[in-house]
């Protein structure tokens, strides 16, 4: 993978990052917590000596290091047929403009494999697929797409079902950690992509050590 195209899926979060800042300032009223839209059922985790790091997740819930992958999956569960829907929404359509635009700015060449890393519902893989075909005329491109949680995964199968690209095996899928990528060898793709998904992850320095070695 080109270290380019690298530094560039890196900035575009950074800049997502950013915007999650400032909205998290910006104090809204009434929202639920992150914690209480995890399940009731859900056992509290309870802050040990190795948990004792925590992270302001959202509006000020501060959880254990530990516990944010059990909690964010418990949500998306909860939410992943409609999260594109909310997404949306929320962001007045600016979140499909970002994503055209994303794939726009990354210029793929003809042929080229990617990875696209918490990418469940393939809002970013079909935008991908939809750009080789149209501008580069190509028919050879392929997008890998790993998601953490199956329910998006599932989201995401749902709507490439009848496409042309899963018939001749142009999207696939697997359920994977971004924080360790172990199926995925050294060097085999020629672009590594996480729209919108390295603010989820306890530890996103690991995502990093991943996306350079892909």
């Amino acid at each position: 993978m080109t270290n380019i195209r690298q530094a560039f899926a890196c900035v575009c979060n950074a800049n997502m990052g950013t915007f999650t800042n400032i909205m998290k300032q910006q104090q809204p009223l009434a929202l639920p917590s992150i914690r209480a839209m995890s399940s009731a059922s859900t056992p509290k985790q309870k802050a040990t000596a190795t948990d004792s790091p925590t992270l302001d997740m959202l509006y000020g819930d501060n959880v254990p290091i530990s516990a944010k992958k059990d909690i964010m999956g418990d949500v998306y569960c909860k939410v992943a047929d409609r999260y594109d829907t909310v997404s949306d929404m929320i962001s007045m359509s600016m979140n499909k403009r970002w994503k055209q635009r994303f794939i726009e700015q990354m210029r793929p060449m003809p042929g080229d494999k990617m990875l696209d890393v918490a990418g469940g519902t393939c809002e970013v893989a079909r935008r991908y697929l939809q750009y080789q075909d149209t501008v580069n005329h190509d028919t050879t491109s392929s997008v890998h797409v790993v998601d953490f949680n199956d329910s998006m995964l599932q989201v995401g199968r749902h709507r490439m079902a009848q496409s042309s690209w899963m018939d001749n095996e142009r999207v696939t899928f697997a359920q994977g950690n971004a924080e360790d990528l172990a199926d995925v060898p050294d060097n085999s793709v020629d672009i590594y992509c996480i729209s919108a998904g390295m603010h989820n992850l306890p530890h996103p320095e690991h995502a990093l050590r991943e996306a350079y070695r892909v």
